[in-house]
């Protein structure tokens, strides 16, 4: 009974903390711009930002009991391990599609991770989308180059620096994925020490060499404690812990919260502009993700019942 209990209240709470990930998600851009003022590097920003994340989840791993701190088997570690590279490979096409596209419009095309992530549920479950889903994606597609500033076509918007953006969003959605379904009989924190492991190997071995030998270790420090947080610590671990007590369709919705709090935090951090029709851009897109997802709650929830 307590048990019982104690699942339901998550199940409550569930969207409330997938929301704050998503929100937490959307601030490092805007960081990422600030430490680079700052003479920050991007290599060794985001190698001080993973390792430090690491570091955490080791040490507060020590909580967990000991039967749950370690997989069970070694092809789990793997392939845990191996899915938290998604999360390296996210921060690293986002941080370089920085250099050509600003903040907000970086956020937009993070958007297509919503789309994406049902084109790899369908792969997953071999199940075609639906009409519905199909819709949907052309009409993110269509906000999405309103959203970005461009129209009118006339060329200054870096398309090179909205595909690195798009590859992030592709990392994003398969972390998103990874989160809710891989290895789901494990410890929450077990998991997310052993992304969060896979993830800084990868990181390293991209940028490590970057780094060059005056770089200034207290500033990447301080700015890579703070960024962890954001990046890594709370939402993987709101993911770890809570994606698998939402209901299906209710993750994608949750995630493009993290679109408004990147073009936000971008206007206030940054004071980067952000044009009327951006903005009906951003609000077609969230409206449709909201709305079709929305259906497809309701859809299973009368095939439910209807059993």
């Amino acid at each position: 009974m307590i048990t019982n209990r104690w699942g339901e209240n998550l199940k409550k709470i569930a969207p409330l903390l997938i929301g704050l990930g998503a929100i937490s998600y959307g601030i490092p851009g805007s960081l990422f711009e600030l430490a680079n003022h700052q003479g920050v590097t991007s290599g060794i920003l985001l190698v001080m930002t993973f390792l430090i994340s690491c570091v955490i989840f080791n040490l507060v791993g020590i909580v967990v009991p000991r039967h749950q701190r370690h997989a069970h088997s070694h092809r789990q570690a793997w392939i845990v391990m191996l899915s938290g590279t998604s999360m390296a490979f996210t921060n690293t096409f986002y941080i370089m599609a920085l250099q050509y596209i600003s903040v907000a419009v970086a956020a937009v095309m993070m958007m297509q991770s919503v789309w994406l992530s049902i084109v790899l549920a369908a792969i997953a479950d071999r199940v075609w989308p639906s009409l519905m889903q199909l819709l949907s994606v052309l009409v993110v597609l269509a906000g999405t180059v309103m959203a970005a500033g461009l129209l009118p076509l006339d060329g200054h918007v870096s398309l090179f620096g909205m595909g690195l953006a798009f590859l992030a969003a592709l990392a994003y959605a398969v972390t998103i994925q990874f989160t809710g379904g891989a290895a789901s009989d494990l410890h929450p924190l077990t998991k997310a020490r052993l992304m969060s492991i896979g993830a800084l190997v990868l990181v390293a071995a991209i940028w490590g060499p970057t780094i060059a030998p005056s770089a200034n270790w207290g500033l990447a420090l301080k700015w890579g404690a703070i960024t962890s947080f954001f990046v890594m610590v709370f939402p993987l671990t709101s993911f770890s812990y809570f994606m698998p007590y939402l209901p299906m369709g209710i993750g994608p919705i949750l995630s493009s919260l993290e679109l408004p709090a990147s073009v936000i935090f971008a206007f206030i951090l940054l004071r980067q502009t952000v044009t009327p029709l951006q903005m009906v851009g951003v609000a077609i897109i969230i409206t449709t993700v909201i709305v079709t997802n929305w259906l497809q709650v309701r859809h299973r929830q009368q095939q439910s019942w209807l059993k």
